[in-house]
């Protein structure tokens, strides 16, 4: 902590006109772009919450006007703040909880997570010092505005941070994120460079690449399986799956390597599982048409066809889709149908990498379009 000297500060005016206004808090509402950050919780299985939290808190130390705090008559700067945060309980009753804010993700999940389980088992309302940021979610409303109670507004100078609820639009996840401040301390330059930053944190997610053992087991895995070493591939991901049978991306590879050996009904419930479970992006569409080609390869082509047209409503520009969609169509005796889509993507001026990457397979079904495989 160290202490600002007021009287050479640049912002000597500012701090004395507005540290004298009865309300001396702003408040600025905006949203942020969460898609690769809920995607990595999907696909990590982690809490959305505590990914978010950790990228809020990080940020925010990383603004000095949002560590700086009036004490009596002086303004202190603190090295370091820490969250403190709603934690939900039972009958609808929210509880408060501070947690040390560590730099590093695994320290500082290990740290809130355990923060959270102890605020689960009694409700603490208290003071509490001011090296501190108040966070709260509201999850259930997606808030276009939103103001916090403060006590003793001329000299309660911790920020308060919120955020609400998802948005999707145009395949892109949005949510709305608030940031109140005391504006003897801080300005919306600060809050705009917090945001700036926030964003920026938000589309790189590099800090939170630690990889757990399953996701250490699953890389090598996949190194197996493209060096064609099929049946030690899948051993190692169903041993995976013991372990962790809720992670989609587990579930998609291990039927990718029962589709490669043949094993076409192995492979079905573990892309239907990995779908349910919310596999997200290009593993997503490359489920999408493995399990879809399955489906057909079976003669279950009432499935194949519903699963592909939900498909290409998600991916409507990957042409791999359509083609296998006329294959079933054309199973399903609707011949013009089929016909009609392959001469369309055949007259496309722009080639598409999707079916270059499955020109074998459509190659080899091109030749055995009536054959089912059980």
């Amino acid at each position: 902590m160290k202490i600002i000297n007021t009287e050479t500060w640049s912002r000597k005016k500012h701090y004395e006109f507005f540290k004298a206004f009865d309300a001396p808090h702003f408040n600025v509402t905006a949203s942020v772009d969460v898609t690769k950050l809920h995607t990595h919780a999907k696909r990590t299985g982690q809490s959305f919450f505590k990914l978010f939290l950790y990228g809020a808190v990080k940020t925010a130390n990383a603004i000095p006007e949002l560590r700086y705090r009036i004490r009596g008559d002086e303004v202190i700067e603190h090295d370091v703040v820490h969250p403190s945060f709603t934690v939900m309980m039972d009958d609808d009753v929210f509880n408060f909880c501070t947690a040390t804010y560590k730099d590093t993700f695994p320290d500082f999940m290990e740290e809130v997570t355990a923060r959270m389980s102890g605020a689960k088992r009694e409700v603490v309302v208290g003071d509490e010092p001011d090296s501190l940021l108040y966070i709260t979610s509201v999850p259930w409303v997606t808030f276009t505005s939103i103001s916090h109670p403060t006590h003793d507004q001329q000299h309660d100078t911790v920020p308060r941070i919120a955020w609400g609820k998802f948005t999707e639009t145009g395949g892109r996840m949005t949510m709305p994120l608030s940031v109140q401040a005391h504006h003897a301390l801080v300005d919306g330059v600060h809050v705009g460079r917090y945001y700036e930053l926030l964003q920026a944190w938000l589309d790189d997610l590099s800090d939170l690449e630690v990889q757990t053992p399953e996701e250490k087991g699953l890389d090598e895995a996949i190194r197996l399986r493209e060096n064609g070493e099929l049946e030690r591939a899948k051993q190692l991901l169903l041993m995976l799956l013991r372990q962790d049978e809720k992670n989609p991306r587990l579930h998609a590879h291990c039927a990718w390597c029962y589709d490669s050996l043949g094993e076409e009904r192995q492979a079905v419930p573990h892309y239907e599982r990995a779908i349910r479970l919310g596999l997200a992006g290009e593993e997503l569409r490359e489920t999408y048409i493995g399990l879809g080609s399955t489906y057909r390869a079976l003669g279950r082509y009432e499935d194949a066809e519903a699963l592909f047209a939900k498909a290409i409503e998600q991916f409507p520009d990957i042409g791999a889709l359509k083609v296998f969609q006329a294959m079933t169509h054309y199973n399903l005796g609707r011949h013009t149908e089929a016909t009609g889509t392959l001469l369309e993507l055949l007259a496309s001026p722009e080639p598409d990498d999707s079916i270059k990457r499955y020109r074998r397979a459509i190659a080899f079904y091109a030749r055995n379009l009536d054959e089912t495989y059980d």
